[in-house]
């Protein structure tokens, strides 16, 4: 059939009620599995896949087929097969990820026809009554496998809906009849029930690949999780059962099945067949330690370690040695850290640390192969969670761990270091130093400093370290050179040193210090020294060096220290100082801290220039003579351009230049360096690579990735006049290109001392207005620093440049730097005069085509205009008397809304009349309300609040205050009625405090209540993040406005419990540092508030004792973190020092039970510790 005969019968067979003959829908079927199978479909192969859809979509095939199951199975299992093989089955690579093999990609006429089918089969299946049975079996035995495979089981969300198809076609088909009873459900029942299921399975895993198998597998185990997951016993027969089955993927379809099983709850003593659940895994484990372990039994034993560490508590060994000495894989590393997880869950970790030892040391006596060509046995990874792990060990278990270290160096790699022959294989020295080493980094050493036992033994366990290493640096000079035997002995060394540094630092003082002595003996140590000068690579000099810094700082005295017994002098280890150890710098001898300066500096230049630098000083009478001489240069009119091949010194010097440290030059070395690059840049300005280095050190070289090293830093002291050098005019062309000009014509501008090298200078830049502004600028920046004499000529060039920058101007000015120079007219002009009337008209004219066009305002993009245009709009309100601009204003206020400026709404607020404000109120709320109404444009609801809070702080005359005060309370009661969302609650807290910590505003009782209602409804819609803001609303209203509270009290008390109950609440699932720095933050927050509130003892006697029975109630709240039981143990203190006596025999008769407990202990820890402590 061609496309055309195939989109007519799909005509055909949308219509649903037509009936169709039996011989007909026979024949149809026939049809469409023979030419499913010939597998040479290409045009018409969606309008084949539309056609089997709307067959099964038809009422009158679905009729058929309720009959037909056996034909039902063949045509979907046809058509099922023909997508896999039209999608590359059989061809396509396959890759993995993340252990599951990629996903068929569908094509969305594939993907619809595979769910419409999955979905009418589901239909028909409900349908059925005798038949039901011999569906199922055909679906399993046909259907299961092809549905499975076409499933994508990297996603298993809502959008996957052929997955979620899938899944309730298993349920319902393959586990309906047992959904209903599955409570009541016998081992016996569920393996009769299962076994033809089980048994398909154990025939398709001969006759599949791996991929087929394991998706299948893994989609079914998956639905039966989903559908038992209360019924731990049903789940662990069907694990069992389709494990058995799996045969020869048994390993990786086990593997496939631990990953589901991650967050399931299991009964590991259910029996069946006589056998545990814990003793079925273990069986497993067993069977790996059999033979050598593979990738995915490596992940099988990781997954089992976390799914329960008792599986493997008595393999633990075993899996050590097994494991030890195999090849650093992800999935090796990560199987070392579930056997560490283990331990610590067991308490086990210090044996965990002695078993790594002991199966090292039994390897290394029984095998001839070990990993001595790594530089570290274990991986990073690992150590990470050991360090982590050795952090929490008890004192107990740090100093058993170090002793049994001890007891390995002293014995094993004492005996291995007896001769060079024994000394071949180190791996047992490399692995307990390595231990050793972590042991160090993970410790606490604090803890050791407090308690006098503990610091005693730790004392001892130093010391015979130390002398653990002295021996085996001994035995180790006795041998031949072995490098690698040097560097681990050096490496313990200096970890025991640094470890030892920490200890001294933090022993309390009033202790007497047992002296911790440096491991190594002089003896030995100079024959180190001699042997790694002779003979140590780069990593044995470094850990070497670092020692000898470490012994001489042992021996520090009054006179300075040098450094000459370094190994390859400071050239070799000056960079090492800098970054590790740079407190060593303030003891050294000035010859010292010199060498080192000098190699800092010129080093860290050659580092991107590759040459060594040469600098010779010299005379100041020679520099001031080839200062002339490029005076004369610079000041011809006419540059003749270099040609363009310029040479190989000229980029390299400006290279150097750019790395140089400029500021430290002298006046006229600085001076000197940037006439060079100026005249480099005119006489070389057509090459690029030159413009590029010469921009590149006249610029900001942030902008180009390189050291801050500018000839602003040049320019930073005073004295450089470069008008001496270069003419003004020449100097002036280069303003509007760089910023770095116009920072040289203030420092030059400051020495100008007649009118006429002014004049000369506006003479030459007449035709650029830009340049012209620029002057003006500088002009204004330095009049503070002039004295009298020369601000008569300058006030006299200002006013030349005025009213040439003012001829210059345009009469429509729309452009952000018109605007930039108008501004500088007008401050010049307030300064030295009376506004002309042109200037006046200009100016009205500029803000009316600016700010009166609302469109305009809506679709401004133009951010440079708008904040030029809000800067001359602060001008104009410092002198509104003498302007129009009533028209302007409402428009102003509408882009403040949404371009708020601080110091324009300071002026706005105190420039406006009445009824402009009272209109702009109007226009705010409106604004707010509509915005939040919206709820899309974050921004502007922050620059609204920002408005809002500018309102409520500015000091205002009755009327004023009385508008705001009106207009804010309306805002509140709107914004109780509607839904906010979360990220809104923030700004209206925060404006809630401006208003209450407002010095001058006298607020109203309605006020007070609208802000506890704002509180109490933040707390319920965004809970613990709105807490912090209330906290702080509540001390401030307290402090603040204690005499408007005191009415008010019961109503803050209500918010003050109410924060605290969610903060206690919360504070169960911290999970993190920054959770608990949080936390102990609202802790400290809730003690100053309560301290705050007792201080209104005369308003909280009648109430003290309701705030102390609640919070009585959330101290016995089991899992809350110490530091906030603390906070409301101190709380609970202060509230019962401000009870009478009839307050509290109020609380011991009215507590309940369970609370008056807890109360006597609080009322005796009061009096114990509080009531004449002076705590209170």
């Amino acid at each position: 059939m061609n496309q055309h005969a195939w989109k007519e019968l799909n005509n055909c067979l949308k219509f649903n009620h037509i009936n169709i003959r039996a011989d007909i829908k026979q024949s149809l079927i026939d049809m469409l599995i023979q030419t499913l199978e010939k597998n040479n479909l290409k045009s018409t192969y969606d309008e084949v896949l539309e056609c089997c859809s709307l067959i099964f979509v038809n009422n009158s095939m679905r009729q058929y087929f309720i009959t037909k199951p056996k034909i039902l199975g063949l045509l979907i299992k046809t058509v099922f097969n023909n997508v896999l093989k039209h999608s590359n089955y059989n061809t396509v690579i396959q890759k993995k990820i993340n252990q599951l093999f990629e996903p068929y990609k569908l094509s969305p006429v594939e993907s619809n026809a595979v769910i419409t089918i999955i979905e009418s089969l589901m239909q028909i299946y409900k349908q059925l009554i005798t038949t039901k049975d011999e569906l199922r079996l055909t679906f399993i035995w046909n259907i299961l496998y092809p549905m499975c495979i076409l499933v994508d089981h990297t996603h298993i969300d809502n959008t996957n809906q052929l997955g979620i198809a899938a899944y309730k076609c298993i349920q319902q088909l393959l586990l309906g009849k047992n959904r209903s009873v599955q409570n009541k459900q016998t081992e016996e029942s569920c393996q009769s029930m299962f076994s033809d299921l089980f048994c398909m399975l154990s025939e398709n895993i001969n006759t599949s690949n791996l991929q087929s198998n394991l998706l299948t597998y893994q989609f079914i185990f998956r639905t039966v999780i989903g559908t038992y997951k209360s019924d731990t016993i049903l789940l662990d027969t069907f694990l069992r059962n389709l494990v058995n089955s799996s045969g020869k993927y048994k390993w990786e379809i086990l593997d496939s099945f631990l990953k589901l099983l991650n967050d399931i709850t299991l009964d590991f003593d259910n029996i069946i067949e006589g056998i545990t659940l814990t003793e079925y895994f273990q069986n497993f484990i067993s069977e790996i330690l059999t033979d050598d372990v593979t990738c995915v039994q490596y992940r099988i034993l990781t997954q089992l370690s976390y799914i329960n560490p008792l599986l493997i508590e008595k393999n633990i060994s075993n899996i050590i040695n097994k494991i030890l000495m195999k090849e650093q894989t992800v999935d090796h590393t990560n199987l070392l850290i579930a056997i560490l997880y283990t331990s610590t869950k067991l308490r086990r970790e210090q044996k965990f640390i002695s078993q790594l030892l002991i199966s090292l040391k039994q390897h290394v006596a029984t095998k001839e192969t070990y990993k001595a060509n790594i530089s570290v046995f274990f991986p990073s990874e690992f150590k990470i969670q050991l360090i982590k792990a050795i952090s929490n060990f008890s004192n107990s278990q740090t100093i058993a761990t170090l002793r049994t270290l001890i007891y390995y160096l002293n014995t094993d790699c004492a005996e291995l270091l007896q001769s060079n022959t024994l000394c071949k294989n180190i791996m047992i020295l490399k692995v307990t130093v390595e231990l050793l080493i972590i042991c160090f980094e993970g410790m606490q050493v604090f803890e050791y400093t407090r308690i006098l036992s503990a610091h005693e033994k730790f004392i001892n366990c130093l010391d015979e370290i130390g002398n653990a290493l002295s021996l085996l640096v001994n035995k180790s000079l006795c041998l031949s050179h072995n490098k690698t035997v040097i560097i681990i002995l050096l490496s313990a060394v200096h970890s025991l040193n640094k470890i030892q540094n920490m200890f001294t630092y933090y022993i309390l003082k009033d202790t007497v210090p047992k002296k911790l002595l440096f491991p190594i003996l002089d003896d030995p140590w100079q024959q180190l020294i001699q042997r790694i000068t002779n003979f140590g690579e780069d990593n044995c000099k470094d850990i070497m060096n670092k020692l000898i810094l470490y012994r001489l700082k042992l021996n520090i005295s009054n006179k300075p220290i040098k450094l000459h017994g370094l190994i390859g002098d400071l050239e070799y280890f000056w960079s090492t100082i800098l970054k590790h150890d740079i407190d060593i710098l303030s003891l050294l001898h000035d010859k010292e801290i010199s060498k080192v300066t000098y190699l800092f500096f010129s080093l860290t230049i050659t580092e991107y220039i590759n040459i060594k630098l040469l600098m010779e000083n010299g005379c100041n009478d020679k520099l001031l003579e080839v200062l002339q001489i490029l005076k004369k240069q610079i000041s011809q009119e006419q540059w003749m351009q270099m040609a363009n091949t310029i040479s190989f010194e000229t980029v390299l010097y400006l290279e150097i230049l750019l790395h140089l440290p400029i500021i430290y030059f002298s006046t006229n070395v600085r001076t000197l360096i940037f006439l060079i690059v100026y005249f480099i840049s005119k006489k070389c300005g057509k090459n690029d690579k030159v413009s590029v280095l010469c921009n590149m050190i006249f610029s900001d070289t942030q902008k180009f990735n390189v050291n801050k090293n500018n000839f602003l830093d040049l320019l930073e002291k005073t004295g450089i006049d470069l008008f001496q050098y270069i003419e003004p005019k020449l100097l002036v062309n280069q303003l509007a290109q760089n910023k770095i000009f116009s920072k040289a014509c203030e420092f030059s501008l400051r020495n100008v001392r007649t009118y006429a090298t002014l004049k000369n200078l506006i003479k030459s830049c007449i035709q650029c207005k830009e340049t012209m502004c620029i002057i003006l600028e500088c002009m204004e920046i330095i009049k503070p620093k002039l004295d009298a004499e020369q601000k008569v000529i300058f006030k006299k060039a200002e006013k030349k440049l005025v009213k040439i920058i003012l001829k210059s101007l345009p009469e429509h000015i729309n452009d952000a730097f018109d605007v930039k120079c108008l501004i500088a007219v007008l401050k010049m002009t307030f300064q030295t005069g009376k506004i002309t009337d042109t200037l006046k008209r200009l100016t009205e004219a500029t803000l009316k085509n600016i700010f009166t066009a609302k469109e305009k305002l809506n679709n401004t993009n133009n951010d440079k205009l708008l904040q030029q245009s809000m800067q001359l709009f602060i001008i104009v309100l410092q002198h509104r008397k003498m302007f129009e601009i009533e028209n302007m204003i409402i428009n102003l206020w509408f882009i403040m809304l949404k371009h708020p400026h601080k110091n324009l709404i300071k002026l706005l607020l105190t420039s406006s009349e009445l009824k402009e404000f009272c209109e702009f109120l109007r226009l705010l709320h409106d604004e707010t309300i509509h915005i939040l109404l919206q709820k899309k444009d974050e921004v502007v609801w922050t620059n609204i609040f920002v408005v809002w809070s500018n309102i409520m702080k500015i000091d205002m005359n009755v009327k004023r205050n009385k508008v705001r005060l009106n207009a804010i309370n309306n805002l509140f009661e709107t914004i109780l009625t509607l839904d906010m969302p979360h990220r809104y609650w923030s700004e209206l807290l925060c404006l809630s405090h401006d208003i209450i910590s407002a010095k001058h505003l006298l607020i109203p009782d309605i006020t007070i209540d609208l802000i506890i209602l704002i509180s109490l409804k933040s707390l319920d819609e965004v809970n613990i993040s709105s807490c912090k803001d209330v906290l702080t609303i509540c001390r401030t209203m307290m402090k603040v406005k204690t005499d408007l509270i005191t009415d008010k009290l019961p109503n803050l008390l209500l918010l003050y419990r109410r924060t605290i109950n969610i903060i206690v609440h919360a504070s169960k699932s911290i999970i993190n540092k920054f959770d608990e720095h949080r936390f102990r933050c609202y802790a400290l927050d809730i003690t100053k508030l309560t301290n705050v509130l007792v201080k209104l003892k005369t308003a909280m006697v009648r109430l003290a004792p309701y705030v102390i029975a609640d919070l009585l109630l959330l101290i016995v709240e089991g899992t809350i973190p110490s530091y906030v039981k603390m906070a409301l143990h101190e709380s609970l203190c202060q509230l019962i020092s401000i009870c009478d006596q009839h307050g509290l025999a109020f609380l011991s008769r009215t507590l309940p039970t369970s609370s008056q407990e807890v109360f006597k202990v609080q009322l005796n820890t009061f009096k114990k510790f509080y009531k004449y402590s002076g705590k209170i």
